[in-house]
């Protein structure tokens, strides 16, 4: 998916050693870093034209988060 090849690309890697699954977050996997989270942030707004606000940056910590907060802002 869209988050494991913004990890992939973030840590140059051809794979991650954990695939992202629904419950994926911050750290799990390791490579999911402060680093990597601008990446993952800026590739999900992009690919899904959601406009962010900066307080609106907590919500990409999680694939749940996320996926909730996509609903969200998409069905406005």
């Amino acid at each position: 998916g869209l988050v494991e090849k913004t990890l992939r690309e973030a840590t140059l890697k051809d794979s991650l050693p954990n695939a992202i699954n629904d419950q994926s977050r911050m750290g799990d996997p390791a490579e999911w870093d402060s680093l990597s989270f601008v990446m993952v942030l800026m590739a999900v707004a992009e690919a899904y034209g959601v406009d962010l606000a900066d307080d609106d940056a907590f919500h990409f910590t999680s694939i749940p988060a996320m996926k909730a907060f996509l609903e969200e802002v998409i069905d406005e």
